[in-house]
């Protein structure tokens, strides 16, 4: 609570639990997303279908000039569920995923972990909307970005699901498996969420803060 106060941090609650982990507290606190870098805390919390995150090591320096506040999530095993993502893992087979997904274009996806906090930043977006159409000298500070491994034909089920949600990010990107750092050190978010270990860990030498959502079947071990 010190340090808190040290750095002017805007936080006034917290539990202390003797060493536990609080990820059970979230929905007393109305919290949308628990992040740890205890990597059991955060795999019980998602096995207990609490929203969590895994926080990697970065070196990143806070820009006290960047007014913005960027946030950028992967979609399968993310914002979605990991039913596309277990289509093409089970043959490893391209071709057959977009099959399916061109059968389900018009089928949402069933929310993943992070869809709630997806959702609320959302609304926070649209908040921000309405004071820029109050006042045109209103400057937006939330920025939102999907980044995601798929492409055309694949990207329609994210559109569906997006619109069936009654939600939309400022940037999409299908990129058909390039390299996400490609992207991510044009729009340098300050945290960046993916189910993934292989895309974090080809990030631009550990710049941006990531987070691994140990969620679905990118993160089941193979049977022995």
């Amino acid at each position: 609570m010190r340090s808190i106060a040290h750095y002017g941090l805007d936080i006034s609650r917290a539990a202390f639990l003797t060493g536990k982990s609080p990820y059970t507290y979230l929905p007393a606190f109305n919290a949308a997303l628990f992040l740890s870098a205890n990597e059991e805390d955060v795999k019980s919390a998602i096995a207990a279908n609490y929203p969590a995150g895994l926080v990697l090591p970065s070196r990143i320096a806070d820009d006290d000039d960047d007014a913005e506040l960027r946030v950028a999530f992967d979609f399968d095993g993310v914002i979605a569920d990991d039913e596309s993502e277990t289509v093409f893992k089970r043959n490893n087979d391209i071709d057959e995923f977009h099959a399916h997904e061109t059968r389900h274009m018009a089928v949402p996806h069933q929310p993943g972990p992070l869809a709630d906090m997806f959702q609320k930043l959302a609304l926070m977006q649209r908040l921000e909307e309405r004071a820029a159409r109050r006042d045109p000298g209103y400057k937006k500070i939330l920025r939102i970005a999907i980044i995601t491994a798929r492409n055309a034909p694949s990207h329609e089920r994210v559109v569906t699901t997006l619109k069936s949600w009654g939600v939309s990010a400022n940037e999409t990107f299908f990129l058909g498996g390039m390299n996400k750092a490609r992207v991510l050190s044009v729009f340098k978010p300050h945290i960046f969420f993916d189910d993934q270990l292989t895309h974090l860990k080809a990030a631009p030498g550990g710049t941006i803060p990531m987070v691994h959502v140990p969620f679905g079947i990118a993160n089941r071990r193979p049977p022995a």
